[in-house]
Parts: structure tokens; sequence; C-alpha cells
């Protein structure tokens, strides 16, 4: 796609001190830390509306900022209704049953729940899912949305993956989990800032409102775009199936995924951990809707006007809608102001990716090396401070290897069939700890690693079984989940296991 013309000088001023707010609140965050549980729990004391808005900005990301927009031109309002329709079951869930069984654990990882409920190769299991899971997570993010500026900004796209990359684990290994969550409560405000200056734009400029822009999208595609469900596993996407898919990652994310749960674990008590993911959840939901009318806007504005160069609203450029839009038609100033909030919906994941692997490693490491363990600002913090500090330069290089695995995809369909392979098999370790008191640990591990099989066949079933296209992306987690579970119970009744 080639290049736009350079932003304003006053873009990249508000860009430049985006940035640099960012490294201050680390510097700042950073003379606080004399422990290792204050640099990865924040000592347990963080209130408990900052840890909502920052779950919501950890698994919101820039790939669902940019994407949901350009989700309506593929698929109209199915993925939000469907998405919309999953919220009070995985509510419920969440609520009455995961949330207090977690702030009973009072651990650093959450994978140590794997070790003694199950045993040494379940935990490693877990542990590698959740690595895989949040470097290949972190490593599309760093992708993406460098490749958004790259092509707002006219800069080199390997310039551009290296500074998003160096300044979010600068911050993150300066000012820990503190400054990770409230760096995250700032890139919120960011967030819905970005997508109602777009939403007003369009309402001032073309004299319309939502309604008249919900009607032109339904009105032209009605039938495909409000398919409520098909029997065919390659159609790409129904309400119920992204209904079904949106279910499983949520509640496999907030029972298997160290990114969320160690958001809990630095809750004060059950009541504070309720009330942050009430508070996540209702943020989550006003965001996802907001995008949505900023993608039924944009395909409002663009019925009257020229596309962007090189975009085609049915193929993966269709992703590029929302930030061409902001680069195009902002005012100076405002565009950089997009692209500040698009960049903090990017380093609010990195961040929490980059700080919660590092958290998981460390305590391995003084597990295994206990006199490592200082609880000064000694050894220590500069060692969990060294594993963050790799952790993001891993994340960094990474970005660069991740290009062949889109194809033609856009990024909706991406998050399914790249990182989120393994968060079906990772929630199911844990669902098969909580609700089958037979599966023991050669069981669970077995389960985990069917499920993480059946998980990347479904989800790259085109590439190696040679099918003419592959099996929509809306099955992978829920087939990965039912097959890890399904394996664990009847392994559970093979006996020589004395499960805990």
């Amino acid at each position: 796609m080639p290049s736009l013309v350079a932003l304003a000088t006053l873009d990249y001023v508000v860009v430049v001190a985006y940035l640099l707010a960012m490294l201050y609140l680390g510097a700042l965050f950073s003379r606080r830390q004399e422990t290792s549980d204050e640099y990865f729990l924040a000592s347990r004391s963080i209130p408990w509306f900052a840890i909502g808005l920052s779950i919501i900005a950890t698994l919101m990301s820039s790939l669902t900022y940019v994407s949901e927009p350009g989700e309506v031109w593929k698929s109209g309002i199915t993925n939000m209704l469907g998405k919309m329709l999953a919220i009070p079951f995985e509510m419920a869930l969440v609520w009455l049953v995961f949330i207090p069984f977690l702030t009973k654990l009072r651990y650093t990882s959450a994978y140590d729940y794997l070790a003694d409920r199950f045993g040494p190769s379940t935990k490693w299991l877990g542990i590698a899912l959740f690595l895989w899971l949040a470097v290949a997570w972190m490593g599309f993010i760093v992708l993406v949305s460098s490749r958004i500026l790259a092509v707002a900004s006219g800069l080199d796209l390997t310039l551009v993956v290296l500074t998003v990359g160096v300044v979010a684990t600068v911050y993150t290994v300066a000012g820990g989990l503190r400054a990770v969550i409230w760096t995250d409560v700032a890139q919120v405000v960011l967030m819905l800032g970005g997508a109602l200056m777009t939403i007003g734009y369009v309402a001032i400029h073309t004299s319309s409102t939502p309604a008249d822009w919900y009607d032109l999208v339904v009105t032209k595609h009605s039938t495909k775009q409000l398919e409520w469900y098909s029997f065919d596993p390659f159609t790409r996407s129904t309400i119920l199936t992204v209904a079904l898919n949106m279910f499983v990652w949520h509640i496999c994310t907030h029972i298997g995924n160290q990114m969320t749960v160690q958001r809990y674990f630095s809750a004060g008590s059950l009541a504070a951990a309720r009330k942050s993911f009430v508070v996540g959840s209702l943020t989550g939901v006003v965001i996802n809707l907001l995008l949505l009318v900023v993608g039924l806007a944009l395909y409002f504005y663009y019925q009257g006007e020229a596309k962007p160069e090189g975009v085609t609203p049915t193929g993966k450029e269709a992703d590029m809608i929302f930030p061409l839009f902001a680069m195009h038609r902002l005012p100076a100033g405002l565009a950089g102001a997009w692209i500040a909030a698009m960049l903090a919906a990017a380093m609010s994941s990195i961040d929490s990716g980059i700080n919660s692997s590092a958290s998981v490693l460390t305590v391995e490491w003084h597990r295994h090396f206990p006199h490592s363990r200082e609880e000064t600002t000694g050894g220590g913090i500069r060692g969990a401070k060294l594993l963050t500090f790799l952790l993001g330069a891993f994340t960094t290089a990474a970005a660069f290897g991740l290009d062949f695995l889109t194809r033609d995809r856009n990024i909706i369909e991406m998050m399914g069939r790249s990182f989120n392979c393994f968060t079906g098999p990772l929630g199911g370790l844990f669902l098969l700890g909580m609700f089958v008191p037979r599966c023991g640990n050669r069981a669970a591990t077995a389960a985990g690693i069917l499920g993480t099989a059946v998980s990347i066949s479904i989800a790259f079933s085109q590439e190696i079984f040679g099918l003419a296209q592959s099996i929509s992306f809306t099955w992978v987690q829920p087939c990965a989940l039912v097959a890890t579970l399904v394996m664990g119970v009847l392994l559970s009744f093979v006996p020589g296991e004395r499960p805990k």
C-alpha cells in the first residue's frame, strides 16, 4: 500500500508528547519498587476501577481497535451482534464462579495452581501455552500497529516497529504492574477519544446520524450480514458462531490467561475484583459499540467519497479504513491524537503481556534458584527487570517474522488463527482442575496437548490438509476447548493416578 503524505508537524508533536508521557509514568512509578510483590502485583493495592479499565485496555488491543470498523465492511453487524449476545452468559460465569475462585489463590503466577492441582508437566504445558500466546499476540500487535504508523507517516517500517516495541518495553521495565495499570487507564481515555472524534467528524460533515448509517449498511447487505447460523463449517461467520467463539475466548481468558488473572490477584478483596470486572466489561461494551458506530460511519461516509487508494473493502486492506480516514480527513493535531489513541491501544496490550510473562518466568526462576530471591531492590527486582526487558526485545523481534501468516486474511480472522490457537487448551486445563476432580496430571497434560493439536489443525486446515479453503476461524477455540475437556474427562477414568 502506498505511503500517504507526511503528517503535519503538530501531529508529530502530539505523538511524541504521548510517548514521552508514557516514559515519564514508568520512571515515576519505579521509585516505589522495593519488593517483587510490588513490581508484579503492585502490593495488591490498586483501586478496583483502575484494575477494570486496565483489563479492558489489555484485552481490547490495537488489533480490535483497528479491525472492528473494518469488519463492518466484510460482515456488517454480524460480529458485533455475536459479541453482545455472548456477554450476559460470560459475565455471569466469570462473576459467580471464576472471580471467587481466583481471589482465594494467593499466587503471583496463575500456573502455580496447575502445579498444585495436577503436577509439574501440566504446569509447564500451561506456561508454554501462555508464553506462545503472549509472544505471538504482542508480536502481531507490534506488527499491525507499526504498519499503520508507517503508512500514515511515511517512516520506515523497521524504525516504527523498533520505536513502538522499545517505548512499551522501557516504561514496563521501569514501572512494573503499577505503571502498566495506570498507563492503561490513560490509554482507555485516548481510545474513547479517537472513536468519538471520528463519529463527530462524519456526523458533522455529512449531516447524518448513526440511524442513517445503520439503515444504509443493513439495507445494502441485509441477507448476508444477519445470518444467524450455518451448518457449513466453512462459512466465515454467523451471529451464533461468533457468540460461541467469544464466549469461549472470554471464559478461557478470565481463568487461564496470566495477563487477566494477574489483575485479579492484585485486587485487595473479592468485592474489589468483582467491581473491577464489571467496570472492565461495561467499558468494553461501550468501546466495542463505539467502534461499530465508527465502522457504520465510515461505510456511510465512503459511499459518497472515493475510498483511500489501495483499500479493498472485501479484502484484508479493509482494516486500514479507520486509520486512513484519520490520516486523510482529520485536521492537523487531531490526526496525531488518533495515532496516539491507536498507540495507546497497542501499548496497553504489549506492556501487560511483557509484565505478565516476566512474572511467570520470575516465579519459576526463584523456585528453581531460591538463593536469587531477595526482598529488596537488589537481585530480585533487577532479575525481574532483566526478564521484562528480554521479553520486550524478543517480542519486538518476533513482529518481523509474523507477516507470512496473514495471507489474504484480515485482523479479526488472524486473531483466531494465530495466538488464540492456545487460548482454548489453556483455559481447558484450568476448567479440568476446577470441575473434574478425577482428572490427574497425566490426563490433564495429554488433554492439553490434544486440544492444542486440534486448535492448530482447524486454524490452518487449508495449509495442513490441502483444503480449498480453511474452516471458519470461529470454530478454532470452541473445538479446542471441547477436545481438551472431553479428553481430560475420558482419561480421568484410566487407573493409576491419584489426583489432588
